[in-house]
């Protein structure tokens, strides 16, 4: 195949422009890029969204419960106000709010 443009334009192109025949290098090294920092802020984004989770594992079963289900709804909706109660659920003991039995010396008098 024969080119129609001459060895002296060929020479003045830019490093990204691709001879003909030849593989496009700068196009699969933008592609393999875009794919790295797509997986990386996925990452980070999943990173950031279990956060929440981390904070309340050393919780009660139905507040950390309570903290999982707000946060997988505000994933699936991609609404913040969930994710920021889950946060705020997680960081106050449930227990010391709501006290689920009476200690042993009290009566109800």
């Amino acid at each position: 195949m024969e080119s129609s443009i001459s060895d002296e334009a060929l020479a003045r192109l830019p490093f990204w422009v691709t001879p003909p025949g030849e593989t496009d290098g700068f196009l699969i090294t933008v592609g393999v890029f875009l794919v790295l920092v797509l997986l990386g802020f996925g990452a980070l984004y999943f990173t950031i969204q279990a956060i929440p989770d981390r904070m309340a594992a050393g919780a009660h079963k139905v507040q950390m419960q309570l903290v999982g289900v707000l946060g997988l709804i505000s994933l699936f909706t991609l609404n913040n106000a969930f994710w920021i109660a889950a946060i705020l659920i997680a960081a106050v003991p449930l227990h010391e709010i709501f006290p689920l039995h009476v200690k042993a010396g009290q009566d109800d008098a």
